[in-house]
């Protein structure tokens, strides 16, 4: 009797003893993967932590040869000595300017005929520099002047001075949109080439050629060319070194509205002088 008794508390001796260990055995397993797992994520952190290091140079250089591939993409950078309208015409490119309404009802504008009006005051513009001799537009950016004063009939009369070719620029009558103040209802484009000179209608967006005439306006020597356009209402005579090269009816969106005069480059310096605007 004593040794079943004996025998029966040696196997639970030996049970509890195997708990034990089977505890131990797995407290120590948790620790040891604890242990493990702990130090593991410290050359990570650090690893992490270094290669963001790395990208952020990386980044930068990144950046830097991307500027550099599409420099000849990115518009010119705008002079700080520039009108703040600036941006505007960069980023429409080639939009007209209109003057604001209160300038032309208010100005003081009222003859119809001027004579060399080189003043900033006579001009809504960017990009052109006015003197007593004249006005020239800059060779860096878009160029855009518009005189304060509109006309239902006008003629223009001015020089352009020419090295060898002609400079390449529009003459523009504006129509103001009677609904939009602001934007322009339909314009009349005249656009001198070296080997062209081109009339076109724009409206909503859209630009018909009126007529063309292929011409060449090179110069053996430096010579200051007067041009001279006439509108009617109804009809365009355009003349070039004192001889008529084209004429054209107007459009008919302009017939009997009023109409602002505009210069307008391409990047491109052009130098006109003695200007006359004459008109009702």
């Amino acid at each position: 009797m004593m040794s079943e008794e004996s025998e029966t508390k040696s196997k639970r001796i030996r049970i509890q003893s195997g708990v034990m260990l089977f505890v131990c055995i797995t407290l120590v397993s948790a620790f040891l993967i604890y242990w493990i797992q702990s130090h593991q994520q410290q050359p990570s952190v650090y690893s992490t932590g270094h290669m963001n290091a790395v990208p952020a140079m990386d980044e930068n250089s990144s950046l830097s040869a991307v500027d550099s591939e599409t420099a000849d993409l990115q518009p010119d950078p705008v002079s700080s000595a520039s009108s703040p309208d600036l941006i505007l015409t960069q980023t429409t490119t080639r939009k007209p300017l209109l003057p604001d309404l209160k300038t032309v009802e208010e100005g003081e504008l009222e003859s119809t005929s001027w004579q060399n009006p080189f003043y900033n005051l006579f001009w809504k513009s960017q990009g052109w520099q006015f003197t007593e001799e004249g006005m020239e537009s800059a060779a860096d950016q878009v160029s855009v002047a518009t005189f304060n004063r509109p006309y239902q009939k006008i003629s223009v009369s001015f020089r352009v001075q020419v090295e060898q070719k002609f400079p390449d620029f529009e003459l523009q009558l504006l129509t103001r949109h009677p609904d939009f103040p602001d934007q322009v209802l339909v314009s009349s484009v005249i656009h001198f080439q070296n080997d062209a000179v081109s009339i076109s209608e724009t409206a909503k967006n859209a630009s018909q050629e009126l007529k063309r005439i292929e011409l060449d306006l090179t110069r053996a020597e430096p010579e200051s060319v007067p041009v001279r356009l006439v509108g009617t209402g109804n009809r365009f005579v355009l003349s070039i070194g004192r001889r008529r090269v084209l004429t054209c009816a107007q459009p008919a969106l302009q017939s009997g509205k009023e109409c602002f005069l505009c210069f307008l480059t391409n990047r491109e310096r052009v130098k006109l002088t003695s200007l006359r605007i004459e008109g009702e």
